[in-house]
């Protein structure tokens, strides 16, 4: 089996964010060894992660980290996602953007998300709780894959982030 990453490579792994592959490793974790990515948090915590790498499932969760060069192109192309009214639909979509998309689609439902609470706010309105709780999720997977990239602290990419979105 052909390792897509390797020790010590920062990646994305979904909805977690930015994590260090510690090693790889094979364990046994109920009567069949396999081979893992084991994978540490950058920002959090802990926690240490084991990805099976025989499970497409959670390996397409991992990706690498996007250079600063790549992150410039992409924030300043990345077009805001069309919004979808139906609430459910909504939250299936920025589900499935937080589990799993890639920049371009973190950044497609921030700059949206931000510009409905733009709107929102100048009419006295506040964004529905779940949506505001899916922009603090995609926000800090964003500044996380952002600060790996520039290799800057977090606080001081909002503003980067903010203006990218006006």
């Amino acid at each position: 089996m052909k390792n897509r990453f390797e020790p010590n490579d920062m990646v994305m792994y979904g909805g977690h964010g930015v994590c260090t592959l510690v090693e790889i490793t094979e364990r046994d974790f109920g009567g069949e060894a396999k081979s893992y990515y084991v994978l540490r948090p950058a920002y959090s915590g802990s926690s240490v992660f084991y990805v099976p790498m025989d499970s497409e499932t959670l390996t397409a969760k991992l990706r690498p980290i996007k250079s600063a060069e790549e992150i410039r192109r992409v924030v300043r192309e990345s077009e805001p996602f069309d919004w979808i009214v139906e609430d459910r639909a909504r939250q299936n979509y920025l589900k499935q953007v937080v589990d799993g998309g890639g920049t371009e689609q973190l950044v497609s439902a921030y700059k949206r998300l931000y510009t409905r609470q733009k709107e929102l706010t100048e009419i006295g309105k506040k964004l529905r709780a779940a949506d505001d709780r899916y922009m603090r999720d995609v926000e800090k997977l964003l500044l996380e894959e952002f600060s790996a990239s520039f290799e800057m602290q977090k606080e001081d990419l909002v503003p980067f982030l903010f203006a990218e979105c006006e």
